[in-house]
């Protein structure tokens, strides 16, 4: 896990150069002014603002000075930009509340004086001020009452500004499908009023870099880093640059591709060491930690990520903070093994983990909870405190259930099909707005070059009639269409209803294959099956969320998920999977799971008799355009099967659901899958028949 760079500007504080010669220039020319006037007090508030680059102790001293001549002169307009420039002051020596009471003070003068421009511009920096402290939900709470001021005012540049900040808040609380709609209204805003080469622009596409980062969309994310760095380089923008050059290291990192994220890491760090960043210094030194941990060097990562936890400790960023104590628990985990001294090295690990999870919560990160809490599992796991590391574990699959809704990435690519479906609209229409009137010209023109009154009252009437059919032939296909999308939206909602019952169905049946040995006590078995049903459940909570996944993806899960029904069952069956020669199985995809009620059902009924010498046989056929999928037991068969289930009033809800995807699936993609049940002399042989479906 590593660390982002965001980098928000404050709207009415840009960093300016030459801050001292500025700030030698004024003093001179306030020497030169004893009488208590406005071109005084006007040199004051000037100090105040240039001190919080440099001084804000003196920046202090000065707004005080401000604020009380303000009030002497009853310079009401003064008084609030001494306020704010004291809030700047305040906030460069990390004195939040404090200068929280000085914008609400801006606040207060400027709402008597009704300049609502004032009040948003104060009140989204209200807004960066809760987000120094990682408190996202207050910032936006900001943000959306200065969104509101500024649409009002009609000012679009501001307006995108804080949708920028609203997405940046929206992203650090996971809430991505929000976060991407936001930063799509941004852009377009930029792309309207033709800005897109600005730095708040690029800025945008960067962070839109960040969240396909985070959705493992790499492709994606580094086709938005490169147009942010083209902008950035064009204007020479140091710090965005080396924001860029962090992130994507972060890129290069995920790909394991750590030595040239590491390059990216140190031409980040240059940069903010050369424009004294403290927080990219930070960042870029955490960074280099995490990437040499997947190096294995140890001694390295530590080093690092604890000079930068000092750093983020002085700047009391709790994000950041959440991120490097995870990881300086991993260096603690992972060298324990090598370690003479293990038992120490996990109980830093450990409580580095609940350092994490606390920092975690306290910002509300689903991500980071459940990452810490696997870790915490893992840790316990290893100092034989098997009950702490069952509870952890199941604590972070209820989490990451929530976080890998498929859901959320499905909204994603609607919202983004809708960008660019409205920006292709407004296009055409502006096309076809200029030639229709072009042709109505020519119309005119006709008729008034026959000049008569009959003619062109029969052309209007003709023009009428056409138009009215037009009108109608678009509002029919506007229906179809909508009709077409409604289905499909219809059909789509019922295969997830189905996935999510599917499930828990499939986690029930795995969780009794442990809970025997647990019972009995016998901790070798339960420690076994623990390490496996975790296993499972990362892979259940990755794959199932998929609509497709390749057939070695689909594999993986029923080996496992077989592996543990044997464990319980004494070994009493054994198992082959065969793929024909014309399928390669990392290129070839079927729905997650398909199979697996039909090899539950061969475990529970079929092999349930059978001491041992059980088989299932699992096999992958291609046939034409479709992929014929079996599953073939040596069992008792289908009707001492169905015997025993009228007796224990049990049926199989996976195989009716099964049925059902097949279904939707012949609806979506227009095929013929189906799934027959053949009795054989000894056991049962499902097939399953799906449409040929190729990743590449």
């Amino acid at each position: 896990m590593k660390l982002c760079i965001r980098y928000i500007f404050i709207i009415c504080s840009f960093i300016c150069f030459s801050q001292q010669q500025k700030i030698d220039s004024l003093t001179i020319e306030l020497q030169e002014h004893s009488e208590e006037n406005f071109d005084k007090l006007n040199i004051i508030i000037q100090l105040a603002n240039y001190f919080h680059f440099t001084n804000p102790d003196m920046g202090l001293i000065k707004s005080d000075e401000a604020i009380k001549l303000a009030r002497t002169l009853k310079l009401k307009d003064q008084e609030s930009l001494a306020y704010k420039y004291k809030a700047y002051n305040l906030t460069a020596l990390s004195k939040d509340s404090l200068a929280m009471n000085a914008y609400n003070k801006v606040i207060e003068i400027q709402t008597e004086l009704k300049n609502w421009n004032d009040i948003g511009r104060v009140t989204y920096n209200k807004g960066l001020l809760y987000f120094g402290q990682s408190n996202y939900e207050k910032a936006n709470i900001c943000n959306y009452k200065a969104y509101e001021i500024f649409e009002r005012e009609k000012d679009s540049f501001l307006m995108a500004v804080v949708l920028n900040s609203i997405g940046i808040n929206q992203m650090y609380s996971s809430l991505y499908p929000e976060a991407i709609d936001t930063y799509l209204k941004a852009s377009s805003i930029y792309e309207l009023t033709n800005k897109t080469n600005t730095i708040r622009h690029a800025e945008i596409l960067t962070n839109i870099g960040i969240l396909y980062t985070r959705l493992k969309k790499y492709d994606l994310a580094l086709n938005y880093y490169t147009k942010s760095l083209d902008i950035n380089k064009t204007l020479n923008a140091d710090y965005a640059i080396a924001n860029l050059q962090t992130n994507i290291g972060n890129l290069y990192d995920d790909i394991e591709q750590p030595n040239k994220a590491i390059e990216y890491y140190k031409n980040s760090l240059d940069i903010m060491k050369r424009i004294k960043n403290k927080y990219g210094i930070a960042s870029a030194l955490a960074n280099t930690g995490i990437t040499y941990i997947s190096l294995k060097d140890y001694e390295k990562a530590l080093t690092y990520l604890n000079e930068t936890k000092a750093l983020f400790e002085e700047l009391d960023n709790t994000n950041n903070l959440a991120i490097v104590h995870q990881n300086i628990g991993t260096v603690y985990l992972e060298s324990a093994e090598q370690s003479a001294n293990k038992k120490g090295k996990l109980i830093k690990a450990k409580m580095n983990f609940e350092k994490a999870l606390a920092y975690s919560k306290e910002i509300n990160s689903i991500v980071r909870e459940a990452s810490a809490l696997e870790n915490l599992a893992l840790v316990n796991y290893k100092l034989n405190d098997y009950k702490s590391a069952y509870i952890n574990q199941n604590e972070a699959n209820t989490l990451k259930e929530r976080f890998l809704s498929s859901e959320k990435k499905e909204e994603i690519a609607k919202l983004e099909a809708k960008y660019e479906y409205e920006k292709k609209e407004t296009a055409l229409n502006a096309i076809h707005d200029k030639e229709q009137a072009i042709k109505e010209a020519e119309i005119a023109r006709h008729k008034l070059i026959k000049n008569t009154s009959i003619a062109g009252g029969t052309s209007l009437i003709i023009l009428s009639i056409i138009g009215f059919f037009l009108y109608k032939r678009k509002q029919e296909a506007k229906a179809k269409a909508k009709e077409a999308q409604f289905n499909l939206k219809v059909s789509d909602t019922e295969l997830k209803a189905l996935r999510t019952q599917m499930n828990p169905h499939f986690i029930f049946n795995s969780l009794n294959s442990i809970n025997a040995y647990i019972a009995k006590n016998d901790i070798e078995n339960a420690t076994n099956y623990l390490t496996k049903f975790s296993k499972l459940m990362r892979e259940i909570l990755e794959k199932s969320t998929q609509k497709e996944i390749t057939i070695n993806e689909d594999i993986q899960i029923l080996k496992t998920y077989m592996d543990i029904e044997n464990k319980r069952s004494n070994n009493s069956f054994n198992y082959t999977i065969t793929i024909d020669n014309s399928i390669d199985p990392e290129n070839t995809l079927i729905p997650p799971m398909i199979l697996q009620p039909f090899v539950e059902n061969s475990i529970i009924h079929g092999l349930r008799t059978i001491e041992k010498n059980g088989h299932i046989h699992i096999t992958y056929n291609k046939q034409d355009n479709m992929m014929i999928c079996s599953v073939e037991d040596n069992g008792i068969g289908r009707v001492k099967s169905s015997e025993a289930k009228e007796i224990s009033n049990k049926r199989s809800l996976g195989v009716s659901i099964t049925k059902s995807r097949i279904e939707i699936l012949n609806k979506i993609k227009n095929t013929k899958g189906d799934f027959n049940i053949i009795d054989q002399p000894n056991g049962t042989k499902v097939e399953v028949k799906l449409p040929l479906t190729l990743a590449f």
